[in-house]
């Protein structure tokens, strides 16, 4: 694969990640694109991104395909708030992180940084979750409404949370090595433990020792009186 084409393919497309392509994020396309894959599968881009992709790799404009999703205009997810129940599923199905809560707690999108890719709805196990036209939502009016700059906001969160969720992935994969070591050294000083022995003890018969001492001051009288003579 050409790694600058396939760039280039990227930043035309509308860096939504919502998989309607087929692929899980928009980097995934461009690459089977730029290897001669059709151009007519990106719902959110629309017939835009198709003239352009065409255009680009001089290929002829085709209609959007149907069996991938239609046209329309930009939606953004609105949590109907009092009847969530702090699930967080719809937070580990965002690609761009544009949604806040934590468990057990009221969530929230925050609507100018949501792409619309409706992901969130399918994992939501009370459907409180409504995808809705711009101008339904004051707040989902971003700095600019510029597609080309839109696209690279998204690009930068989706990569900010993959490299947040490898992140976490890391620091967990550590604290189990962390925590194995630590169950391997503590299993390995009980065996120790298990396995010491106290030393074996030889008792003395008091009469022999008698005996031996008898000897030993006897010995030490004759080399006495040796010296004497």
């Amino acid at each position: 694969m050409n790694p600058v084409m396939i760039s280039t393919i990227d930043a035309l497309l509308p860096q939504t990640q919502c998989g309607k392509c087929g692929h899980a994020g928009c980097l995934p396309y461009a690459e089977e694109i730029a290897t001669g894959g059709p151009i007519n599968r990106c719902p959110p881009g629309g017939s835009a991104t198709i003239a352009a992709l065409a255009t680009l790799l001089e290929r002829p404009v085709v209609p959007l395909d149907p069996a991938h999703g239609v046209e329309q205009e930009r939606r953004v997810a609105f949590i109907r708030e009092a009847e969530c129940i702090g699930c967080t599923k719809c937070i580990q199905a965002c690609p761009v992180d544009a949604i806040l809560g934590a468990a057990k707690r009221m969530h929230t999108v925050l609507s100018a940084e949501c792409t619309g890719c409706d992901l969130c709805l399918a994992p939501c196990p009370v459907d409180c979750i409504d995808m809705l036209p711009l101008d339904q939502v004051p707040a989902a009016l971003p700095a600019s409404t510029d597609p080309a700059l839109l696209s690279q906001k998204w690009r930068v969160r989706y990569h900010a949370r993959k490299l947040r969720l490898r992140s976490q992935r890391d620091e967990r994969q550590l604290r189990r090595e962390a925590l194995a070591r630590q169950q391997e050294a503590s299993a390995s000083t009980t065996n120790a433990v298990r396995q010491w022995e106290p030393p074996s003890v030889t008792l003395i018969d008091p009469a022999r020792a008698r005996l031996d001492i008898a000897a030993a001051v006897a010995r030490a009288a004759a080399r006495k009186a040796a010296l004497k003579d």
